[in-house]
C-alpha cells in the first residue's frame, strides 16, 4: 500500500469536514435525486459521462453550500 493510500485511510481527529459535506449534500437533495435517477435510468448500459450534466449541477450545489471547490 502506498503512503498516499495509507494517509487516506487514517482516521481524522475530528469529523468537522465530514459534517460540512453531509450538511451541504443534504441541502442539495433535489439535485442529488436527479443525478441518482439518471444513474438508475442508465445502470444497465452505463458509460462515462452519461449523467455528467446532472452530476455537474449536483457538484455545483454542494460547492456553493461548502463555500469552496472540491
Amino acid at each position: 500500500m502506498s503512503a498516499t493510500s495509507k494517509s487516506l485511510l487514517r482516521p481524522r481527529k475530528n469529523g468537522s469536514q465530514l459534517k460540512q459535506l453531509m450538511s451541504a449534500t443534504a441541502q442539495c437533495a433535489t439535485q442529488s435525486t436527479a443525478y441518482g435517477q439518471c444513474i438508475l435510468k442508465h445502470y444497465e448500459n452505463i458509460s462515462k459521462d452519461v449523467c455528467a450534466a446532472e452530476f455537474q449541477v449536483f457538484r455545483q450545489c454542494v460547492q456553493e453550500h461548502l463555500g469552496k471547490k472540491w
